[in-house]
Parts: structure tokens; C-alpha cells; sequence
């Protein structure tokens, strides 16, 4: 099996296939996911491949499921899903019967559908009709429209002209109305009554399906002239003209014609949408086996369009990328399939070194994929360079839960982890189209984790929902009676206090009642960031020594590797030193004065006055400056050693690149002089010289590229060493905005209003302010404060810690994978492109 130290050794290996198994071939291999193919003619044009026919068979067929799909969808007709095997690919001779059954199937919706859409179209305009003579007929009244009064205008264009009035009538749509009818009174000039129907008609869009608000209006106006304008305005803003009968028994007549008329169209439209149903119902039974073994095909058929066709040996010819351990696997394919298609000449694979830099692969199991996601998204790895991603699964959730402490708070974490784990079986296939939900689901273990680190720091800090727990004796003893509690709340804990043995684990619960708690907490968190800060970019230093000497660079271990342990060691490792002394060497407890806690001289200005070369003044007349004896002389000591590093890590590595640049380029220079002369040009030397001409391109780097680029890592190097100690203080200031905020919501929400009411009332309103507390402390402490948390502690690792050894320039192996190709993860290439362009133009 795979480990997570560093990426999977790859292998780059020529593969020759049979035309007749390759299809069966490159299946197998797409069950598997564990190849990567190269394209070998990526300057022959997509429409140029050898298999583009077959790939635009598989695009157009598709295509047809896609179209009926939607169509589904617009009936609300769900995909029936199996949870059976998924079917294998369509090889090319059983593929002409799935596409007479598929344009069967696309052909018989396409009818129904259209059909459809003409009955929804007559009924829309029946429906219209119906609605402008039931809201607008009682507006003419029940008396003739007779030559003395008005003459009525029908949408066909006849009109009749007596009085030299106009009746126009239709339906337009309510988001229009307004501005149609300010148009109706621009045009006409005033000249014009117009009334709209009280009530609205909710009606169905024949396209769309859509519903769509119309309203019926009734516009009279005098003069041919000013008619044909308003003719034009209904035309602009698609208005539907509806004719109005002359006299009120014609009008009632046409109402009940067409109430006819649409009872016996909702009866034709629900037998043909019946019909409809049932043909996509029965396509929706077989939609997922044969999208899937489309989109198989159609994969296959793309892979083998890399392949170069060898007409003389007959067979087809790719690259690919394959982890050595599973070499064995892909090996045992190609002899199965040869044997069970009794081809006279086996396919086979060849290991070859002619490859630029492999892919970067790291196997990883449900547990750890969370991890990886986490160290993939800041950038791959190099090949076979060291993984963050193994020591993520401490060092992340652990800097998370420094920064949010809380047992309760970690019970809430854990639960919701432990929930998504009990039901990942049922939503690991599942592809959800919830992006929250797939980002909380994917990193299920690393929520996990974080629970269970919060629940240690959380009984570090003894921290329960702000509040602090007694789990044994307490160091300090309480002296006070319970007047002097009442009448001042807090006390003050200084050394001269009556002490028992201290605390067995975390923070002393009798702090909670300290009014000199937040300076015992920022001391304690502060330091403890600093210390823990420090150990953190150390330990990614020291990771940096297996990667020079994994890859062999040897001349970095003492260029580079030792003078940047030797800087950070003399400065900050000596500040984590003088914590450690300060913390162990004075006390309130000591009689001794020099020893008290009033002596103990201040770390920041000790070290100050370090990195200036200046002598330090101690914090009273009767204190010592220093520690211990001869401590000035060994910091400047350790200032001298870090000052001389610098140059060390600034002219180093370019001297000696420079040096052995030059040699090994003029021995390439004699390789190929050589290699010119004496050698044939066929096309295995030809890659050979290529391959030494990188390297003379390689070698020729000047001196000034080489210092400028050691330049940039010297500086940045030096300067980082102080901002990214400074950085890890977000440890103490995040830890002790958490702890505060919740103290905060717990006195003057839940304490205040609900706990210190004694009324009668103060039952059931508990219950409110409890609602009202929790809803406050998951929304903020749980979900914001943790995604800050969250967020902080990646850029801990991505910038403080993983910038002391972690390059991240490789790029990741994708291999040929079906399970990837469904769950939507694979790209359109060129070809399937070019396809759908051609079957939409058709």
C-alpha cells in the first residue's frame, strides 16, 4: 500500500495496443483509475483524430438523453437510480442499436412535445378569450354596439367604422401595463378611454411552462389614424387583440362556446400529457445505464484519440503515467484481454525513461483525504518531495484547538462530525449539488479531529461554556468569608495566599473568580503561543533535512539547512529558553528577593537589548539585570553566530551552483559535440539530444539569476523568522476572544435575564433566553468563531510552517478514471467540443 510520507513512485511506460482489444483495454484501465495517459499528437487537429466518428456517435447520442432529460425534468420526472454495478462501456458493434432506440425514443418526445406545445398555445389563446369577454363584456353593458354607438374592432383586422369610433380589446402582461398604457395616451394624444379588468389572469406559457399575470383592457378611440398608432403599440408590446361581438346574446353565445371549446382541449391536453408521461417514465427506467455507458464510450474513445496509429505493425501506441504499485495490475489487464481475444500478438508495456517531471500522487483513504484536500488546495507537491499532509492530521486540529478551548463547544463539533460519519455510506456515491453540504461532508474526519482536540484543550483551559469546573482540590485556598465574597464579587490571587499542592491538570478553577484573570490568561497564552510557535517552524525545518538528503543535495544540509537552524536557534529558540528560566528561576514564593516575582526581569526588553548589543537595566535597584552570570556575553555570543549565518545562507548556494554549473555544462557541451558526430539521426537519438540540450539550458543559468533568486529566499527567510513568530500570536489573541465572548454571552444573556430572575415568570422565560443563548453561541462561538479559527490555522501551516521546507511545484496525477468522469470531475476536450458544435448546427 501507498504511504503518505511521499508521493507514490511513478512509472512513464510506452503501451501498445491491438485495435481489436483496445477498447476493452482502455475500459479496464478506466475501471481501475490508475493510468495517465499523455497525448502523443497534440498538434493534429480534434476533427483530424482516429477515432473522432465514434466520439461524435457518443456526443450525439448524449445529446438525445441531455434533451430528454430536461424534459423529465419539466414534467417532474425523476432519473430512476440502481444501486446494482455500474454497466460497462458500449463497444462500437452494439452501438448502432442504442441509437436507433435512443432516436426512436428523442423522435416520439420531440412529437408529443411539439403537440403539446400547439395545444397549450390554443388553449392560451381560448383561455384569453374567455377571460377578456367574461371581464370586459360587462363593461360595454348589455345593449347593442349599433351604428347610434360604437362599432367593435376584431384582432383580424376587420373594421368597421360608424361614428368614427374604435373598440380594441386584448390582454396584455401586468409587469407592461403601466408603461402600455402611458404609451396608449401618449400616441392618442389623450384622445382615448381606457379601462383595465379588476382582476388578473394567472395563464401558462405554451414555451416555457412558466406562469405568466395578464390583465384585459378596453381601449375606445376616434379616428383612423389614431387607431392604426395604437395598433402599432399593441404589436410593440406583443399584445394579443381578441374581437368582442356586437350585440350582448352574441357575446353570451361565444362565452359558452368556448367554455366548450376549452373543456374538451383540457381533455385532449391531459390524454396527450398522459401519453408523454408515460414514454419518459419508461425512458427514465434506462436513462442512467445508458448515460452512463455513453459517457464510458465516449471517455474510452477520447483516450484512444492520444494514441498514435503504427499502420506498419498495426497496433496503437501511448504514453502513460502509472504508479509503480500498481504496474502488476495494469500488466495482468493487458495479458487477460489479449488471452480471452486470442489476438496472435499480445499487448504490452514497456518501461521507458524518456519523460519530463512524473505527476504527484498521494494515496489516501477516507481518513486522510480531508487532510491532502487541505495541503492540495495551497499547491501539489513536488514529485517524491515531503507530504505536509501526514503531519496536518496532529499539528491542524491541534493549533485549532489552542485557538477555540472549550469542552462543550468541542462536544458540539465531535457530535456533528460523529453524525456524518454514522451515514457516510449512504452519501459517499452520492454527488450532492449542495456545495456546503460536500465541503462539511468531505472534511467529516478532519471536524472530527478538531472535536477531540478541543474537548483536551478545553479541560486545559477548563473551559465549559465559559465557565470553569472544580474536578479536584484547587491549588489555592479560599480565606475569604462569605460577606467579603458578597461585597466584592472577585478577589485578587497574589503568592501570599494559603496553597495546597498545585492543580493536576490546566488552568486552576479558582482563577474564575480572580479579578487578575485576564493578566494570568495573556501572560500564560501569550508565552505559550511564542513556545508553541516556535517548536511548529523548527519542526518544518528540520523536515527540510529529509528532502536534501533524499534528493541529494547535500551542499543545502551545510549552505543552508545549518545556518538557518543556527539563526532561528540563537534568536528565537533562546527566547522560548529565557521563558522557560523566567517561569522556573521566580516566584511570590521565594524569601529571597532577588528570586521574587517583582525581580523577574521582562523577556521583551532582555531580549531587545539583545538583538541591539545593549546592556539592560534590571526592574528595581535591588534586582539583578540578568538571569544568571555571564548572560549578556552569551547573547552577544548568539547574536554574533545568527549575524554571520546570513551571509553563509546569501553566497553559499550561488557560488557553489556557479561552480558546478560551469563544469557539468561544458561536459554536456562535449556529450553532444560527440553525440553529433558519431550518432545517426533517427528518432530515439534525436530524443536523446533533446534531452541533453535541457540539460546545457539547465547549466546555463548566470551567476546573477542564481544570486538574485538566493537573494530573495535570504531576505525573505530572515524577515520571516520574526513575522511568522509574531504570526502564532493569534494562538493567545483568538483563544482569549472565544473565551471571552462566550463569558460574555453567557453574564448578559443567559445569567443576567434568565438565571437571576426569582419571579414567577422566571420559568417559562428561562426557556426563552435559553433558546435565545444557544441560538447566539452556535451561530457565533460555534460556526463563526470556528471557521475564523478555522482559517487562521491554515495560514499557520500554509505560510509559517510549510514555507520551511515545501516547495509545491508539481502538478497532481489525474488518471484515466470513469468513477472521476461521473462524478463530474472531467473536463470537455476539444474533439466532443467540436462535436456538439456540429450536431447544433444540424
Amino acid at each position: 500500500m501507498g504511504c503518505m510520507l511521499r508521493s507514490d513512485p511513478m512509472t512513464f511506460c510506452d503501451i501498445y495496443l491491438q485495435p481489436e482489444t483496445a477498447f476493452e483495454i482502455v475500459g479496464h484501465l478506466g475501471e481501475m483509475g490508475c493510468a495517465q495517459f499523455v497525448d502523443m499528437t497534440p498538434d493534429v487537429k480534434p476533427f483530424q483524430r482516429n477515432f473522432v466518428t465514434e466520439l461524435c456517435r457518443c456526443v450525439e447520442m448524449e445529446r438525445k438523453l441531455l434533451y430528454m432529460e430536461g424534459e423529465m425534468l419539466r414534467d417532474k420526472i425523476n432519473v430512476i437510480e440502481y444501486n446494482t454495478l455500474a454497466p460497462k462501456a458500449i463497444p462500437l458493434h452494439e452501438m448502432a442499436p442504442l441509437e436507433n432506440i435512443l432516436e426512436k425514443w428523442e423522435n416520439d418526445v420531440l412529437s408529443m412535445s411539439e403537440n403539446q406545445t400547439t395545444l397549450l398555445k390554443n388553449y392560451l389563446e381560448l383561455t384569453e378569450m374567455s377571460y377578456v369577454l367574461n371581464h370586459i363584456g360587462p363593461m360595454l353593458g348589455e345593449s347593442d354596439i349599433t351604428e347610434e354607438s360604437i362599432f367593435g374592432r376584431s384582432a383580424g383586422g376587420d373594421t368597421g367604422l360608424l361614428g368614427r369610433l374604435f373598440v380594441i380589446t386584448g390582454v396584455v402582461k401586468r409587469s407592461r401595463s403601466f408603461p402600455f398604457e402611458m404609451m396608449l395616451w401618449r400616441v392618442s394624444h389623450g384622445n382615448i378611454y381606457y379601462r383595465r379588468a379588476t382582476q388578473d389572469a394567472i395563464l401558462q406559457d405554451p414555451q416555457t411552462g412558466q406562469d405568466i399575470r395578464k390583465v384585459a383592457f378596453l381601449a375606445i378611440c376616434q379616428g383612423e389614424q389614431i387607431s392604426a398608432r395604437l395598433e402599432k403599440v399593441c404589436s410593440g408590446f406583443h399584445v394579443n387583440l381578441y374581437s368582442c361581438p356586437q350585440n350582448y346574446n352574441e357575446r353570451m353565445d361565444m362565452m359558452v362556446q368556448l367554455d366548450l371549446r376549452i373543456d374538451d382541449l383540457e381533455r385532449v391536453m391531459s390524454k396527450s400529457k398522459y401519453y408523454r408521461c408515460k414514454a419518459l417514465r419508461a425512458v427514465s427506467k434506462q436513462w442512467e445505464t445508458w448515460m452512463v455507458q455513453i459517457r464510458k464510450s465516449k471517455a474510452i474513445y477520447h483516450t484512444m484519440n492520444m494514441f498514435t496509429l503504427d499502420i506498419t505493425r498495426k497496433c496503437l501506441i501511448g504514453q502513460c503515467w502509472v504508479p509503480d504499485l500498481d504496474l502488476p495490475k495494469v500488466e495482468d489487464v493487458l495479458a487477460r484481454v489479449s488471452v480471452r481475444a486470442g489476438t496472435n500478438v499480445e499487448s504490452f508495456l514497456l518501461k521507458s525513461d524518456d519523460a519530463d517531471e512524473p505527476p504527484t500522487f498521494h494515496r489516501t483513504n477516507k481518513f486522510t483525504k480531508g487532510f491532502q484536500a487541505l495541503i492540495n488546495a495551497y499547491g501539489d507537491s513536488s514529485y517524491r518531495e515531503l507530504n505536509p499532509g501526514l503531519y496536518t492530521i496532529i499539528t491542524f486540529p491541534f493549533l485549532f484547538a489552542l485557538m477555540f478551548g472549550d469542552v462543550c463547544h468541542g462536544i458540539i463539533l465531535l457530535a456533528f462530525a460523529g453524525w456524518m460519519v454514522s451515514v457516510e455510506k449512504e452519501n459517499m456515491d452520492k454527488t450532492s449539488k449542495n456545495e456546503i453540504w460536500n465541503i462539511f461532508f468531505g472534511g467529516r474526519y478532519v471536524i472530527l479531529m478538531m472535536g477531540l482536540f478541543t474537548l483536551y484543550t478545553g479541560f486545559l483551559y477548563n473551559v465549559f461554556f465559559s465557565k470553569s469546573i472544580v474536578l479536584v482540590q484547587p491549588y489555592w485556598m479560599n480565606t475569604y468569608d462569605l460577606k467579603t465574597v458578597e461585597s466584592s464579587q472577585y478577589i485578587t490571587l497574589n503568592p501570599v495566599f494559603e496553597t495546597r499542592a498545585p492543580y493536576i491538570f490546566g488552568v486552576d478553577p479558582v482563577w474564575a473568580l480572580a479579578k487578575n484573570k485576564i493578566m494570568y490568561l495573556n501572560s500564560l497564552k501569550m508565552k505559550m503561543s511564542i513556545i508553541i510557535g516556535i517548536v511548529h517552524m523548527m519542526f518544518g525545518l528540520c523536515l527540510s533535512l529529509f528532502n536534501h538528503t533524499y534528493f541529494k543535495r547535500y551542499y543545502a544540509i551545510y549552505l543552508q539547512f545549518i545556518p538557518q537552524v543556527l539563526f532561528l536557534a540563537c534568536l528565537f529558540m533562546w527566547l522560548v529558553t529565557l521563558i522557560y528560566m523566567k517561569w522556573f528561576m521566580f516566584s511570590g514564593k521565594y524569601v529571597e528577593i532577588k528570586r521574587g516575582a517583582g525581580c523577574a526581569p521582562l523577556i521583551l526588553i532582555l531580549f531587545i537589548d539583545m538583538v541591539l548589543l545593549s546592556t539592560s537595566k534590571p526592574v528595581e535597584d535591588d534586582c539583578d539585570a540578568y538571569m544568571f552570570e555571564s548572560q549578556e556575553k552569551l547573547q552577544r555570543l548568539l547574536v554574533i553566530i545568527g549575524v554571520i549565518c546570513v551571509p553563509i545562507l546569501l553566497f553559499g548556494t550561488p557560488v557553489y551552483l556557479h561552480k558546478i554549473y560551469k563544469k557539468k555544462k561544458e561536459e554536456a557541451l562535449k556529450r553532444i559535440s560527440q553525440f553529433r558526430r558519431y550518432q545517426r539521426r533517427d528518432s530515439d537519438n534525436k530524443r536523446a539530444e533533446e534531452k541533453i540540450l535541457k540539460d546545457v539550458a539547465k547549466y546555463s543559468t548566470s551567476f546573477g539569476e542564481l544570486m538574485i533568486h538566493q537573494a530573495v529566499h535570504t531576505i525573505e527567510f530572515v524577515l520571516s523568522t520574526i513575522s511568522h513568530t509574531a504570526s502564532y500570536l493569534r494562538l493567545w489573541a483568538l483563544s482569549l476572544a472565544h473565551e471571552q465572548l462566550s463569558e460574555m454571552l453567557w453574564v448578559m444573556i443567559f445569567a443576567k435575564l434568565g438565571l437571576r430572575d426569582t419571579s414567577l415568570a422566571g420559568g417559562p422565560k428561562i426557556f426563552i433566553i435559553f433558546a435565545i443563548w444557544a441560538i447566539f453561541s452556535l451561530s457565533i462561538l460555534v460556526v463563526m468563531e470556528g471557521l475564523s479559527a478555522f482559517l487562521h490555522t491554515l495560514r499557520l501551516h500554509w505560510v509559517e510552517f510549510m514555507s520551511k521546507f515545501y516547495t509545491g511545484a508539481g502538478y497532481p496525477f489525474k488518471p484515466f478514471s470513469f468513477k472521476a468522469i461521473l462524478s463530474g470531475e472531467g473536463k470537455e476536450d476539444k474533439s466532443e467540443a467540436m462535436c456538439k458544435k456540429k450536431a447544433g448546427a444540424n
